[in-house]
């Protein structure tokens, strides 16, 4: 009987493991866009914000190197938002998972949050509502696409020049919509710290921080406004509203080892990946700047003599230069590394490969170069192009 009841534990653990392993294997293949903005050159009555754009950049560079296909725009006027949303929107009809980031002023008028475009001209707070973009009308629009998993992010608590006339400040409270998660850089009615001229906002400068780790999307905010907290004090305390229904997310995945009747989740180790030897004559070339998806990749290079480099080629090309494939830390902002890339044509873009997933059909490889890491993504992305000439 106790043996029996062992057999039964062991079984139970190996199947949740399977479990999780699958879970991990769809987030690793779906669908990422993220649109991120960063305003700061705003007319007064508001104020020119400090660190607005350092933070928007630093998200953007976080997210590219998570597999998010991001968007970003900065100093926004009016239109220029409604037009970038519009192509946010569409980009999520993909499914997937959707991140929206912004880093700026925002206003609340009769208990409704507003993002306000650089153009704006609010002399008087009652002119956001037709100034500025409403975030209800936002979150709503997410909602009906329906995609598996939407994030908003607003670190848009900076100031409110018209506080002390209304008695109120910052955003107000909000209830998404089913399948988002909102977060606020600091709590309803409050006041963020924009941190030191040329570094990040307390906020971002924490999230980011939690980002890196392999934490489910809950343990980031969490231990993102804990961090916060802490920092500030006790002044600053991010609110966060989740209405996630549907599966976890990571911004860093983590991995499963199972051993024996225990799973454990490990952080990801930075390895160098065996890359299988490729002739050093093969000659790159680029038959379109613009960006491409997958099957469009294969057909210019194959038009123009050539063929869709396969992923082991374009590892070469990192490993080569002296990069490890699937370690940021080693590679990123590394001069030597983007010269010798620069000389074999490569940007610090996300390059297609020929090889297709052995999971899944709809998927391809890319490697991302100026960080070195390699990214399973759907085919209908649009990604740049190297070809090698069909005889190599």
């Amino acid at each position: 009987m106790y043996k029996n009841l062992i057999i039964l534990a062991v079984l139970l653990f190996s199947t949740q493991a399977m479990a999780e392993d699958r879970a991990l294997a769809q987030m690793r293949s779906e669908n990422r866009v993220a649109l991120v903005i960063g305003n700061n050159a705003y007319q007064r009555p508001l104020t020119r914000l400090n660190n607005t754009i350092n933070d928007a950049k630093a998200i953007r560079n976080i997210l590219a190197n998570r597999g998010f296909e991001v968007m970003y725009r900065e100093n926004l006027s009016h239109r220029a938002f409604d037009i970038v949303l519009e192509e946010f929107y569409q980009k999520l009809r993909y499914g997937g998972v959707g991140l929206l980031y912004f880093s700026g002023h925002g206003l609340e008028f009769n208990g409704q949050n507003y993002l306000i475009p650089t153009d704006a001209k609010i002399g008087a707070k009652s002119d956001t509502q037709y100034e500025a973009v409403a975030l209800n009308k936002i979150l709503n629009r997410i909602q009906k696409i329906g995609n598996r998993l939407n994030i908003v992010i607003l670190d848009a608590c900076r100031n409110d020049p018209f506080a002390k006339a209304y008695g109120v400040g910052g955003l107000a409270k909000t209830e998404p919509p089913i399948g988002l998660l909102v977060s606020y850089a600091t709590g309803a009615g409050q006041f963020s710290s924009d941190g030191r001229v040329g570094g990040n906002g307390l906020f971002t400068q924490y999230l980011i921080e939690n980002m890196k780790k392999p934490l489910s999307i809950e343990e980031v905010f969490k231990k993102t406004r804990a961090s916060v907290y802490d920092a500030s004090g006790g002044t600053q305390f991010p609110a966060l509203y989740n209405q996630i229904v549907k599966g976890d997310f990571y911004f860093t995945l983590p991995t499963v080892q199972t051993v024996s009747t225990q799973t454990t989740y490990v952080a990801p180790q930075s390895v160098v990946q065996p890359v299988p030897a490729v002739s050093t004559s093969s000659k790159w070339f680029t038959p379109t700047d613009k960006q491409v998806n997958w099957k469009e990749a294969k057909k210019v290079c194959h038009a123009s003599g050539g063929r869709l480099a396969t992923i082991d080629e374009l590892k070469r090309v990192v490993t080569d230069c002296g990069g490890t494939v699937n370690d940021s830390t080693n590679n990123k902002n590394n001069i030597h590394y983007q010269k010798c890339y620069e000389k074999r044509g490569f940007s610090s873009n996300f390059y297609w490969s020929a090889t297709t997933s052995t999971n899944n059909s709809d998927s391809a490889w890319i490697v991302l170069f100026g960080y070195g890491n390699v990214y399973n993504v759907g085919k209908y992305r649009y990604h740049y192009v190297r070809c090698v000439r069909a005889e190599e």
